[in-house]
């Protein structure tokens, strides 16, 4: 039963060797994105065409929404599932219906499918989910590397003392 726990340990803190940076890298990344935007984007009104809202297995929800404006040449451009924070979400839907029509954003004139927009009102939040997953990842990363260092040297020595022990 404890080498079962302590294999398990072992895992975890190796993902935790992984994941922690990983998320760090997407909390860094989507930070930079949205600095970028708020810099360089181009500020103008979305239509809200649509909300969507994901239920995670694990709890929790997540929301996004389909906007639709004109660029500066007079284009329509679209925009599906950008992400907004669930404190944006619940000023701007109310049950199953969307309370507002429009929003502020800013978008980068030469976007790419990686560069979605950023809804002004709900960029703070954002960025502050962004530090949130960095420092946790940060944290999560930390935990695992000193862990699985320790739990290696532990092995280690058990191992080296066992080869010690003289066998009858």
């Amino acid at each position: 039963m404890f080498a079962w726990i302590a294999d398990k340990i072992r895992w975890l803190l190796l993902a935790a060797v992984v994941g922690g940076p990983a998320m760090v890298y997407f909390g860094w990344s989507d930070a930079a994105r949205i600095r970028d935007l708020e810099t360089n984007g181009i500020e103008t009104t979305a239509i809200i065409e649509g909300a969507t809202r994901a239920k995670r297995r694990r709890g929790g929800e997540t929301y996004s929404l389909n906007l639709a404006w004109r660029d500066k040449k007079g284009q329509v451009q679209k925009a599906e599932k950008v992400t907004v924070s669930s404190a944006f979400a619940n000023q701007i839907i109310s049950g199953d219906k969307i309370t507002r029509q429009a929003v502020r954003i800013k978008y980068l004139p030469d976007a790419t499918i990686d560069s979605a927009p950023i809804v002004l009102e709900d960029a703070s939040r954002q960025e502050e989910q962004d530090e949130s997953m960095m420092s946790f990842g940060f944290g999560l990363g930390g935990v695992g590397i000193v862990g699985s260092a320790l739990y290696f040297l532990v092995g280690r020595r058990r191992r080296s003392a066992e080869a010690a022990t003289p066998s009858a």
